[in-house]
């Protein structure tokens, strides 16, 4: 129907998905477009039983099939999975191994000095 943020949203939820499990969320031996009408989406036991369910819960929530349940920026980046201090250490330790800051800003350090 159309490109529009929502489907960006849509994507960064793949994208979430693909970066904690290395894999993608559809059955490459099962028909794609199929599985996204349907959300159809893989949770195999491993690795994602050691993937806290906030992560679980915010990828469900970006991949919504209908756009108005789909979770938007503002949303998104309020998700307790995201206001997580671990995650937030993650996060720095990734930017630190590529020597560039892109995944959290300044700004945050002051937040999150107090619960180190």
């Amino acid at each position: 129907k159309g490109y529009n943020r929502s489907l960006d949203m849509w994507s960064v939820g793949v994208i979430v998905y693909v970066s904690l499990s290395g894999t993608f969320p559809f059955n490459e031996d099962e028909d794609i477009n199929e599985q996204i009408q349907n959300a159809a989406f893989m949770y195999p036991p491993n690795p994602w039983k050691e993937i806290s369910s906030d992560a679980i819960d915010l990828i469900n929530n970006l991949l919504q099939v209908k756009q108005r349940k789909r979770y938007t920026v503002d949303k998104s980046l309020s998700h307790i999975w995201l206001q997580d201090y671990q995650t937030w250490c993650d996060l720095r330790g990734l930017e630190r191994a590529t020597g560039h800051r892109w995944l959290t800003h300044e700004s945050d350090d002051t937040r999150w000095s107090s619960f180190a």
